[in-house]
């Protein structure tokens, strides 16, 4: 098998470790079923969906657990009663299941704004001083 480079492209390297941080700190706030909302779930299963499509690329290899991957977010879609995606086939029944998968290409939608409030502009730290306030 191939190996994967060393040197990652520009930004993909930090965006990949940001990801990683999230989901660690998603599995600490998300301890049990009554912290999620259908909302949060959704975005959940959406990022999983957006990373599996990311990897896709990363070995020729890479398709056959990817479908799988995506094979069984369109089932945890279907099981939780959340939408479907707009480009995602039906999931297949069990007896399907050696049928190839093209893995559905990301949704491209504008992200509501939650929990800040409307018109929020974040923390405005004056030149000079630093997060700390010193």
């Amino acid at each position: 098998m191939e190996r994967l480079p060393t040197v990652a492209a520009p930004g993909v390297a930090e965006r990949a470790e940001a990801l990683a941080d999230a989901a660690c700190e998603l599995h600490d706030a998300a301890s049990t079923p009554a912290s999620w909302s259908a909302n949060a779930v959704e975005d959940a299963v959406e990022a999983m969906e957006t990373t599996a499509l990311a990897l896709l690329v990363t070995h020729p290899d890479a398709a056959a657990a990817i479908g799988t991957v995506t094979q069984a977010l369109a089932r945890l879609r279907q099981d939780l009663g959340l939408p479907a995606r707009d480009d995602e086939p039906a999931v297949p029944a069990d007896d399907d299941q050696d049928q190839a998968v093209t893995p559905p290409t990301p949704i491209r939608r504008p992200r509501a704004r939650r929990g800040l409030g409307p018109g929020n502009q974040g923390v405005r730290i004056p030149p000079g001083r630093t997060a700390s306030g010193r």
